[in-house]
This record gives C-alpha cells, sequence and structure tokens, in this order.
C-alpha cells in the first residue's frame, strides 16, 4: 500500500542544464492537486472504451511518442526529450512520484519521516531490491543517487536546498538519513519531481541497469527502444506486459496514421484538433485538464514592466475564454496568472481575473504609456503557444496596444532572447507550486526566473514554507506568495494547456489523470492488453 505525504526546495542549477527543465515544460506536464475534467468522451460522438475487466499477463504494447531526438539518453536523472522520460520510468524507480491526482506519492520508499524540526528525514526502502543485473539495491545506492544528481547539476539538483550529504548516511541496508543544515520541511515534493530517480552504485546509462518494472533489451536514439518484463520486479504482480516498444515519432499527422494503421497502440501529446477523427476512427482518446502553463512573461526589471501598473494592466488584457477556445478548442482551463492551480495549498480565494480593457487603458494611462508599442518575443516551443502570441496580439488592440511578434526558432529563442527581453513567452511544467516557487520566483535561487521578479516579502514567505513541516502553516504561507504574485507578479498566464492521448481499444490500465504526463501518467507497469 503506498503512502502520502507532502514536500520542495532550491539548489543552483548549472545552466549548461537549461534545455532539460524548459523541455520537460514543452514535453509533459507533471504535479497538481485534485482530479478535474478528465474524459475520453469530449468533443465526438463516439464514446470507445479502452479494455476491461481482469488485467492479464503478456503482449507487448507499442508507445509512438512524440518529442524525440537523437539526442536521446537512458539516464534517468538527466533526461530531455519526452520519450526519454517514458523509458526512465520503464527502467528505474523513484523513491515517490506524482500520482494520477497530482499529489505526491510514496513509491519505492515506504516512509519518507522528518524530525521535529525538519533537519533530518529517515527513508526507508522494503528489503530484497534487487537490480536487473541481480545486484541488492540498498541504503547506499540511495544516497549515492541524490549524490549523483547534485554532483551532475541535474535538474533536481537545485531543490535539495541545504541538504548536507557529509552529515547524511546510510543506517542500514535499507535506512537512510538525509540531513539538512536547516531546517527543511518539503523533501518529498522534492522527491516527486520527476529527475529524481534511483539509479545502483556505479550506474553507467550507457549499459542501464535499474530497479523498474522492464528491463534493457534495445535503445536506437531518436528511433525506438525495446524493454522487457522484469521478472524479478520488487512490486508483486506487475508489470502485465512482456514487452513495451517505444518508438519516436516527431510529427502528430505520423502519430494518428501510424494508430490508425495499427503500427502503434498508444500516441501522446495531442493537439485538439486530433480529436474528432480519432474518436470517429474507434479510437480511445483522454482529454485530461492538467497545470502545464505557457505563460507571457514580463520582465519586471525592464521599461515598461518596472511599473507594477504596466503589468496590472496587461494582465487585464487577454478574453481568456476566448483564447482557449481558439487555441485549444475549449480544452483545457482557464488560468487566473498565479501557477500550479491543482496545488492542494492552492488559495481559493483569488478572484477570477476577466477581461476589462477599460480598466488596462487606465492604468496604462496613468503610468504615462498610452498607445504603447511592445515586442512580444516568442517561439514554437510549446503547444499553442505562437498561436496564443497571435491571439494576445490581437485582443491588445482594443487596448491600445500594439504588439509586434517577434518568432524564432527555439534554439535561436531560447540562446540569444530567454530573459533578455522586456516580454516574451516561455512554458512550465505542472509542478507543486513551492517546486515552481524556486524555480521561477526566488531571486537567490531561481535561475528560470524570467520575470526577473523580486519581492522580500515573497521570498521571506518561501524561505518559511520550506522551513516548516506545519502543514496549515505552509498552506498559509504558499496563499500570502499567491496573493503577492496576482497582484504584482510579472507572469499572465490566461489559460492551462490539456493533456491529449489516443489509445488502441484494447489496451487496459489506462485511468485519468491530471499531471500531463502522456500516456498515462507514464504508469507502464499497469497497462495490460487484451488478448
Amino acid at each position: 500500500m503506498k503512502n502520502r505525504l507532502n514536500t520542495a526546495g532550491a539548489v543552483d542549477l548549472n545552466r549548461r542544464k537549461f534545455l532539460q527543465i524548459t523541455t520537460l515544460g514543452l514535453a509533459v506536464v507533471s504535479t497538481g492537486g485534485l482530479l478535474s475534467s478528465c474524459s475520453s468522451d469530449s468533443g465526438a460522438s463516439s464514446s470507445a472504451q479502452g479494455a476491461t475487466g481482469e488485467a492479464k499477463k503478456g503482449g507487448t504494447l507499442r508507445i509512438g511518442s512524440t518529442g524525440g531526438s537523437t539526442s536521446e539518453t537512458l539516464d534517468p536523472q538527466s533526461w530531455v526529450e519526452l520519450p526519454s522520460q517514458l523509458r526512465a520510468q520503464q527502467l528505474y524507480d523513484p523513491l515517490a512520484w506524482m500520482a494520477a491526482d497530482g499529489s505526491p506519492e510514496l513509491v519505492m520508499a515506504k516512509e519518507v519521516t522528518p524530525n521535529a524540526d525538519g533537519t533530518e528525514w529517515t527513508i526507508t526502502i522494503p528489503a530484497g531490491i534487487t537490480t536487473h543485473n541481480g545486484a541488492p539495491f540498498t541504503a547506499e545506492d540511495v544516497l549515492f543517487s541524490i549524490q549523483r544528481i547534485i554532483d551532475n547539476q541535474t535538474p533536481a539538483a537545485f531543490l535539495f536546498g541545504p541538504i548536507d550529504l557529509k552529515a547524511s548516511s546510510a543506517v542500514d541496508d535499507t535506512t537512510v538519513k538525509l540531513v539538512f543544515s536547516k531546517p527543511f520541511g518539503v523533501l518529498l515534493d522534492v522527491l516527486s519531481f520527476p529527475y529524481v530517480y534511483m539509479v545502483p552504485r556505479g550506474f553507467d546509462p550507457a549499459k542501464p541497469d535499474g530497479t523498474g518494472p522492464f528491463k534493457y533489451q534495445s535503445f536506437t536514439p531518436g528511433v525506438e527502444s525495446t524493454f522487457v518484463r522484469n521478472e524479478n520486479y520488487w512490486q508483486e504482480g506487475l508489470p502485465y506486459l512482456d514487452t513495451i516498444v517505444t518508438q519516436d515519432i516527431n510529427d502528430e499527422s505520423s502519430q494518428v496514421s501510424a494508430l490508425q494503421a495499427g503500427q502503434v497502440d498508444v500516441i501522446n501529446a495531442l493537439s485538439a484538433g486530433s480529436i474528432n477523427a480519432l474518436k470517429s476512427a474507434g479510437f480511445v482518446v483522454k482529454t485530461n485538464e492538467s497545470g502545464s502553463w505557457v505563460p507571457f512573461t514580463m520582465n519586471c526589471s525592464m521599461e515598461p514592466f518596472s511599473d507594477v501598473r504596466v503589468r496590472q494592466a496587461f494582465r487585464l488584457i487577454p478574453d481568456r475564454q476566448q483564447m482557449l477556445e481558439q487555441v485549444f478548442s475549449g480544452f483545457g482551463k482557464i488560468g487566473n496568472d498565479v501557477f500550479s492551480p491543482f496545488d492542494p495549498s492552492f488559495p481559493t480565494d483569488l478572484a477570477q481575473r476577466v477581461q476589462d480593457l477599460d480598466q488596462a487603458k487606465a492604468l496604462l494611462k496613468a503610468a504615462g504609456y498610452s498607445d504603447l508599442k511592445i515586442n512580444l518575443t516568442t517561439t514554437a516551443a510549446a503547444a499553442g503557444e505562437v498561436k496564443m502570441a497571435q491571439v494576445f496580439a490581437a485582443q491588445a488592440k482594443d487596448a491600445g496596444v500594439n504588439v509586434q511578434i517577434d518568432e524564432y526558432p527555439v534554439g535561436t529563442f531560447y540562446s540569444d532572447y530567454y530573459m533578455k527581453v522586456a516580454f516574451g513567452m516561455d512554458y512550465g511544467t505542472n509542478q507543486l507550486f513551492l517546486n515552481n516557487a524556486s524555480q521561477l520566483m526566488i531571486p537567490d535561487y531561481s535561475y528560470y526566473n524570467a520575470t526577473f521578479f523580486d519581492n522580500a516579502d515573497y521570498t521571506a514567505a518561501y524561505n518559511e514554507a520550506v522551513s516548516t513541516t506545519d502543514d496549515a502553516k505552509r498552506k498559509e504561507l504558499i496563499s500570502t506568495m499567491a496573493h503577492i504574485d496576482y497582484d504584482q507578479g510579472g507572469y499572465i498566464v490566461p489559460i492551462f494547456s490539456p493533456a491529449i492521448e489516443a489509445y488502441s481499444t484494447k489496451v487496459g490500465g489506462v485511468t485519468d489523470s491530471i499531471t500531463g504526463v502522456s500516456p498515462n501518467n507514464a504508469d507502464f507497469k499497469s497497462m495490460w492488453l487484451a488478448s
């Protein structure tokens, strides 16, 4: 029986790893809170269902995944592309992950427990876990995994905050004691971040050995991987499949064609434009809400956005429902300019911001920016990103704002323009609130502070929130932070993107998920095929 607990943090992240975080935002979305509006029936007349009844053993599941490249890796702590994340979930185990409802859930860890002030955390794992090569996996391997994350400055490194690995230790084969130099109350959120996979000592991604439900058989980066059932998997009765094949398919029309031709059983990360055709052809289509976001970034350190009145005005420009309809055919969720809307601690008292062009004009006039002309720098890095820019520019005209869209290739955008322009765009994953804040809003910690937000009260609330072990107090502090962002922040978040995926009717073990990790929250050990 898996257990639940709460947790987030910070540590510097090497610049060379930037695209590993941002690509995550493009390909997947992870983290959130309450399950919401997940359906396999919306948008078309067909209501095909996947396989039901008792799960069956055997068979080969073929996944046609978008987002691959020849730079793919089987290093689960340092992946970039979506297919690499899916493969990581097949070969390795995390101590915790984001469950389908978006809450942190223990996986390999049996217990994650702090001392009274959060300066020490005890992690226990089951006895008898072995790697694919038959070696025991022990507490020493857990310490090695965390040390490797931090030494290699992989995307999860900064989240471990004030960890003191020299003082940390393996108490015995199944018990780890993690020591922090100051109180740290949010470890489980960190452990559920999608780069904190466990690997054995001496790990070599070129010869991948893990503890996951499937074992390595073959892998060609940018093309395909084939993994087979781990017969000695530590979770009894799992997995069901004999083999799992993950194919890279880099455009959506080819994904759809492959599913229709019976060449694959599952496709992921689809646009709304494919829904009706797939449903009409009898496939199962799921449209899941998530906290994946494609924000407009207003640089608070540059004119005109150094004036909070301009930031407030720009947040009043979007007609959010119209943007959702035009960009995602109504699938997804209206945004309210603050990230992590599904976090269980997200405040419920933020008034939904709506378009108010008269107020926007008044604020711009008061700030001395009537008839403003501004460049919006963007790129096609995430689904709907450029279309969102176009819709915003059209809506801004009625507020007297002339928006010139400057679109660049993804690589050029992130190397030459990201965090260097007054008005840009970005995309982010569906993380828990404090994980997002630590990446994006805290000057001492956040390498990806694209809005250059620097608010002492916000930072103080963050530092207190990650230190306390009092869940109620942490919720109050998150509310304080969200309200500061809502009133003064530099993000415009009009909508949250949907996660859309499609399946053959012979696929079982598919559940609704708010995490946005596609397909099926990467829960491959629970998937099966009807005979």
